[in-house]
């Protein structure tokens, strides 16, 4: 996952029954190649599974992607069920981020086809779909590379609606992420014989899965999204009082319920996408398959736990003033991060801010600190008071380029270790309005450009908030308290763009 932050089209022919997305093809990849890879076997292959359908012998393809440069002896597998209408490889050509996932050795990736290019849910065929899947898993069993005991499966809604039934009726997948479709009240019947992970997706608009449940695409009669998801952590032994949180994903406001304590490090996360439609395109900047794989890794136990240390560095905007202790944005990172990973795994955060700090005061308590230098992530946010206590211009430039060469040398020497953020504008602010408000915009707008510029020539991660911060003055929940600085909602905000680099950061 080297380049979470590359721009994401989840774009595909999707439907539930016979339903259909509108969404235009883009990112279109040619079919794979067959060019062998490090272990001498195929970038991908098509293969085949007979099964006896409508009383004849039907050979049912699915699709089989490997690394491109494949190193491992053995690998994740991850089955990619599309929506109705489409087939296997229009979902793996569909979308570039899947195979370069797989190019990155996350996972291997099976694409079966629908018969007739569905999937049996509630009768949309006369296909045994449960049992096609079974028989490809015991194809993959005959192969050392694919490791059987860690087999997930994502859907897109028709092909969600078999990833459900699939993990009801098997003990196929640890892990599944059924998108824009919740369990049909005739599979949420059904008790498993072991708990799953569940990663839901679901629109308020969605005509053809009604987040409300009942009467929907193709006969079906849906669960609710709420019910469906807690019908799934009730079957993992969840603590059954979902953890809320506010997310952003493009133009959409999301909220996001996770039921965790449940057994066998099992999670249980749920999605209401607002204003969404019967469409899993959330966005330009949404990686939905990176979020997912990072879902399904994060509830392996068998991983051998790791310990992350982050280091923050900067003034008020870092250390959080007038906001709770554990609502500034270093604080909510580390939650973020915490509920991404496994619970063997133990995150650090070391807070170097205070009020009114300009470069100078930060460089004065760096050198007081003799800070250790294994950090796995730093942030640097500074400047403001430069510019609010009229310090020279040339000073900040300077300073600035000896505060990032001390961030890169405590990760490790690593700038790859490192993110920068641009810095908020008080202007939009009650507090800024007693001040030149042209002149504060003016100059900040200086700063920021001089420190974004030096990021991409130093080929440094720059995370830009301060349109964020430029909304103050027409929505007053994003300011806090004190009428100058962001408020706790502002900082998740923060957080929302901070995630995808943070993840790929830490997941090198």
């Amino acid at each position: 996952m080297k380049k979470l932050a590359v721009l994401f089209y989840f774009l595909l022919t999707i439907g539930c029954g016979g339903g259909t997305s509108s969404v235009p093809p883009q990112n279109v990849l040619p079919p794979p190649s067959s060019t062998p890879n490090n272990l001498d076997i195929p970038l991908s292959e098509v293969k085949t599974i007979a099964q006896s359908i409508d009383g004849q012998m039907i050979n049912r393809p699915y699709l089989v992607r490997y690394p491109e440069d494949a190193t491992k002896n053995s690998y994740p597998v991850i089955f990619f069920f599309h929506g109705a209408g489409g087939n296997g490889e229009g979902l793996l050509n569909g979308s570039y981020l899947i195979s370069t996932l797989i190019d990155e050795e996350k996972f291997i990736g099976i694409f079966p086809d629908g018969y007739q290019n569905r999937w049996n849910v509630s009768s949309e065929t006369n296909a045994d779909d449960v049992e096609f899947v079974r028989l490809i898993f015991s194809e993959l069993n005959n192969s050392e590379i694919f490791n059987t005991d860690k087999i997930y499966g994502i859907g897109i809604s028709n092909g969600a609606g078999i990833a459900n039934k699939i993990a009801k009726e098997t003990t196929i997948f640890q892990g599944i992420a059924p998108i824009i479709s919740q369990q049909t009240v005739q599979v949420g019947e059904i008790t498993p014989s072991q708990s799953v992970s569940v990663f839901q997706i679901n629109g308020t608009e969605d005509e053809l899965v009604p987040l409300a449940g009942g009467d929907g695409v193709a006969g079906n009669i849906f669960m609710s999204a709420q019910a469906s998801a807690e019908n799934w952590a009730l079957n993992a032994g969840c603590n059954m009082t979902p953890n809320m949180a506010m997310l952003v994903w493009g133009e959409y406001s999301v909220r996001q319920y996770e039921f965790d304590s449940c057994l066998d490090d099992r999670k249980v996360r749920y999605f209401i996408v607002e204003g969404a439609g019967h469409t899993a395109n959330f966005g330009e900047d949404v990686d939905l398959y990176g979020l997912v794989w990072q879902f399904f890794n994060s509830t392996d136990a068998s991983q051998p736990g790791r310990n992350f240390k982050i280091l923050a560095l900067g003034d008020s905007y870092t250390s959080g003033e007038s906001v709770c202790r554990t609502c500034s944005f270093p604080e909510q990172l580390k939650e973020r991060l915490i509920s991404e990973f496994s619970s063997q795994d133990v995150f650090e955060l070391e807070v170097v801010a205070q009020n009114g700090w300009t470069t100078t005061d930060l460089k004065s308590a760096i050198e007081e600190k003799n800070l250790p230098d294994d950090f796995d992530l730093v942030t640097l946010l500074i400047g403001v008071n430069n510019q609010f206590q009229n310090r020279p211009f040339s000073l900040y430039e300077t300073e600035f380029e000896e505060l990032v060469n001390s961030a890169i040398s405590f990760g490790e020497g690593d700038a790859e270790s490192v993110i920068i953020l641009s810095m908020p504008d008080y202007s939009y602010t009650p507090f800024g309005q007693n001040f030149n408000t042209p002149t504060i915009r003016s100059e900040i707008t200086a700063y920021n450009e001089f420190s974004q510029e030096y990021c991409e020539s130093n080929q440094l991660s720059y995370i830009y908030i301060t349109d964020i911060t430029d909304q103050g003055l027409d929505n007053a929940f994003l300011v806090a308290s004190d009428g100058l600085h962001p408020s706790t909602l502002a900082y998740s905000q923060f957080v929302d763009r901070l995630m995808p680099l943070a993840l790929t950061k830490l997941d090198r």
